[in-house]
């Protein structure tokens, strides 16, 4: 009998390699039609993995939480209780940070010590296995670790790019415990924003503190070397203004009154001694009183004249006592005119003293000035020096009250309640459907590949032979291998070679 596979000529590789290049739909149709019960035994073994695989597997529940975060934070002790108005960028670095301070190891241990995840077997399998110890010596393992990268496994968090709202998911074996991690994680994380707010102001505080007893001491020796220069060089002041100063007001205002007393004093003596016609021998009580008797006199004189003429002795009597008159009137201006000489004499006197006086204030005056030019410059010293003690004294004080502040800007905005259903693994029958369609694509896939590489390893059966009725074995049917057209394929590019020489053999199709 003659073997189904005639043995293969130096010339089957090239052969092989045009007949795989000439496989069409026809070919893989009758491949798939020939191992259809290969498809479905794949197909059937997918299904019962999958859904093996989904009633052994333990069931995970995820647990979702939304975060709505202020990177800027609450400016509680400024001016204003929002946020400050910073660079979009500043912000979003911020955000971020803030972001990788939830996952942060800090945050992550608080939770497992505060939930004691080091004792659920979830989180720290029985017997501590670890990565750490695979394939190696056993070696004892902190089981704070091993819950550490549990937890990491089983969290996940990230930032929406268009605000600053935070999605955080947890998936554990229990829905109850998923919820309890996620509201640790949120409270910790919390404590863990506050705390570094708190650390960052007490370290301010202390470097605050640090500088203030130096700021204080440069503070009281700027201020004493204002007072040391005062006294040295004899600067009074009062109400801001120097006593030198004041007095130079003060003889200023004294002088111009002098000289205006002096002026009015010289012009009534010039008066009195033109005439008496001044205002003073106007004022005067005695001087009227005798110039009214001798006008009455006068005239009682001039009736007597008319009456007894000049040599009676009544009008004798009446003329001696108008000389009387007279006598005393004149004293009495001579009086006047020497009392208005004392005056002139008296305010000129005043005004020579109070130039001297002037002089010698105008002098003190400006030599006040000049040590007044130092004396401010020492002032400003010292002011300076105290508003930055005030300044940082006030900051160190804010700073030490902001301790016992919480300025973290965190609001939950999707609280963390039980899933309706698991995460993983699907249910039973979406696992039989994933399965089998997975399988049956293996399947036909495998299936493909066999039939491409029987055609490859064995060119004697080409793909026209695909069109052959099946022989029967007794009755040997010599065929005649002529090569494919060219036409619509990759061999169309190739030069024309010639055909090799018929082969006969027997083709079962079913072997």
């Amino acid at each position: 009998m003659q073997p189904p596979y005639p043995a293969r000529s130096n010339s089957s590789a090239p052969e092989g390699l045009t007949n795989y290049l000439q496989i069409d739909l026809g070919r893989l149709a009758y491949w798939l039609r020939q191992k259809f019960r290969w498809i479905v035994a794949a197909a059937l073994i997918g299904l019962v993995l999958a859904v093996s695989y989904t009633v052994i597997s333990k069931p995970r529940y995820t647990v979702t939480s939304e975060l709505v975060i202020d990177p800027a934070g609450l400016q509680i002790v400024g001016e204003e209780t929002g946020s400050r108005n910073e660079m979009r960028e500043t912000l979003l670095l911020n955000a971020d940070s803030k972001l990788q301070t939830l996952l942060s190891r800090n945050v992550l241990l608080r939770v497992i010590e505060k939930l004691d995840l080091t004792n659920d077997i979830e989180f720290v399998p029985a017997g501590g296995f670890s990565l750490f110890s695979f394939g190696g010596p056993a070696t004892p393992v902190d089981p704070r670790i091993i819950a550490l990268e549990s937890l990491n496994k089983r969290l996940a968090a990230q930032r929406d790019e268009k605000s600053f709202v935070l999605f955080m998911s947890v998936w554990t074996w229990d829905a109850e415990k998923s919820i309890r991690i996620s509201q640790a994680l949120i409270e910790e994380f919390k404590a863990e924003l506050n705390a570094g707010d708190v650390d960052g102001a007490k370290r301010t505080t202390d470097s605050l503190l640090a500088r203030l007893t130096e700021l204080k001491k440069g503070v009281i020796e700027a201020e004493e070397a204002v007072e040391t220069f005062r006294r040295e060089s004899g600067l009074r002041s009062s109400q801001g203004e120097l006593s030198s100063s004041r007095s130079m007001v003060q003889v200023d205002t004294q002088l111009r009154e002098a000289r205006e007393r002096l002026i009015a004093a010289d012009s009534r003596y010039k008066q009195m001694l033109a005439g008496g016609n001044d205002s003073l021998a106007m004022q005067s009580a005695t001087l009227a009183a005798l110039r009214a008797q001798y006008s009455t006199l006068k005239q009682e004189a001039d009736e007597q004249l008319l009456t007894f003429g000049t040599r009676h002795p009544r009008r004798a009597a009446v003329q001696s006592r108008l000389q009387s008159l007279d006598q005393e009137i004149a004293r009495e201006m001579s009086r006047l005119t020497l009392a208005a000489r004392n005056e002139y004499d008296q305010a000129k006197a005043v005004v020579e003293k109070l130039e001297g006086e002037s002089e010698t204030v105008s002098t003190s005056v400006f030599s006040d000035n000049d040590a007044q030019v130092r004396l401010r410059e020492l002032s400003r010293e010292a002011s300076a020096r105290a508003a930055v003690y005030e300044a940082f004294l006030g900051r160190a004080r804010m700073a030490a009250e902001r301790q016992q502040l919480d300025t973290t800007n965190l609001r939950v905005i999707s609280a963390p309640i039980a899933p309706r259903e698991r995460s993983w693994p699907p249910s039973i029958a979406q696992a039989a459907v994933f399965g089998a369609g997975v399988g049956l694509t293996l399947g036909a896939l495998g299936v493909l590949a066999f039939g491409i590489a029987m055609d490859v390893n064995h060119p004697q059966r080409g793909p026209e032979h695909a069109r052959t009725e099946t022989l029967d074995e007794d009755y040997p049917k010599e065929i005649e291998r002529k090569p494919a057209p060219r036409t619509g394929s990759l061999l169309s590019m190739l030069p024309d070679e010639p055909s090799p020489a018929p082969r006969s053999y027997r083709w079962n199709p079913d072997a």
